[in-house]
């Protein structure tokens, strides 16, 4: 991944959370010795992409993302089992993750692949429906992955 994917990363990010990480986020994250961006890119188009964090013998997905235009396809679970791989390789033996308790495909792709939830924190994330603020639970997942 290059600097030249930054805006798709920010616009894709966007499109999934309010607000979406600004483009300085991007950057830092790939400066980071601990993180690794996943991504599929074809044809210039960022499809998707996921960002592991990876400390000692743990890892945790800060993000994972499929472009609109491009969700369905099995992307997400392209980019799940990749970012595991990539933790693996690392050194770590066990993944967390959260979800937003309103993200039932998230939340399926997750449990298919062998996550289990160990715990939620209320009121996590920040929604905003017909102009109306209110927060939704983020629920923990983890997994082992060796």
């Amino acid at each position: 991944m290059t600097r030249k994917y930054l805006a798709q990363l920010t616009e894709i990010h966007a499109s999934a959370f309010s607000p979406g990480w600004p483009v300085e986020d991007f950057a830092a994250h790939m400066d980071l010795a601990s993180d690794d961006i996943i991504d599929i890119i074809e044809g210039g188009e960022v499809r998707g992409f996921a960002i592991v964090r990876t400390a000692i013998d743990q890892a945790e997905i800060l993000t994972l993302i499929v472009a609109p235009a491009h969700k369905r396809r099995g992307l997400g679970g392209e980019l799940l089992h990749r970012a595991e791989a990539r933790a693996l390789e690392r050194g770590a033996g066990i993944m967390f993750l959260e979800v937003a308790a309103d993200n039932p495909a998230a939340i399926s792709l997750y449990k298919n692949a062998g996550y289990y939830q160990c715990g939620t924190r209320p009121r996590y994330y920040r929604r905003k429906v017909n102009g109306i603020v209110g927060r939704v639970d983020a629920i923990l997942f983890k997994k082992h992955l060796a």
